[in-house]
């Protein structure tokens, strides 16, 4: 059986994340349109898993940088590379923010979980005040408006991050093998 070299476990991996931080974007604006919950629990979720694998196909690339033809590439991988990690930001910071957000919820939940656990409650009290808009029925439409604008520059980050990617594999063969 041949071995898989980590430059082909690059491609493999960046699939996955894409389609997820884009299915969670989708979510959220078809949550704002349609003001359904459970979009933003979906949303909530293909962000949660999108972003780590968003960082693993980040070291991923990374990673195989040695394994392929950089005079083939030109300034391609550099231009990659700075929008893989402008992406990858973008997306963590995105999901800083939904964590934040969603900590009432989590809290709550863990302490219904272990409801002896006198450290949860302590915690809810000091998020609560210093997170008095997590705990606000509905976040003020400026605040859904900035998280939509930063998410929609992700997608256009990472749909330039993933336009380059294929230009230097297709137009300039840079993942070919090296012999």
């Amino acid at each position: 059986m041949p071995s898989i070299r980590i430059a082909e476990l690059h491609p493999i991996i960046v699939h996955f994340p894409i389609a997820l931080l884009l299915s969670s974007v989708a979510l959220d604006i078809a949550a704002v349109i349609f003001r359904r919950a459970t979009l933003v629990e979906g949303a909530t979720w293909t962000l949660v898993l999108g972003t780590p694998g968003a960082l693993a196909a980040l070291a991923s690339g990374w990673l195989s940088e040695k394994d392929v033809n950089l005079a083939l590439a030109g300034d391609l991988l550099h231009l990659h590379k700075v929008c893989a990690v402008l992406a990858s930001v973008v997306f963590s910071v995105l999901l800083l923010l939904r964590l934040l957000w969603q900590s009432p919820r989590l809290l709550g939940w863990l302490h219904r979980l272990f409801p002896r656990l006198r450290l949860l409650a302590a915690a809810e009290i000091r998020v609560q005040s210093l997170l008095p808009l997590a705990y606000a029925k509905t976040l003020p439409r400026s605040v859904v408006a900035t998280y939509l604008l930063l998410s929609v520059i992700g997608v256009i980050l990472l749909a330039l991050t993933g336009y380059l990617g294929g230009a230097m594999v297709y137009d300039h063969g840079v993942g070919l093998p090296l012999h």
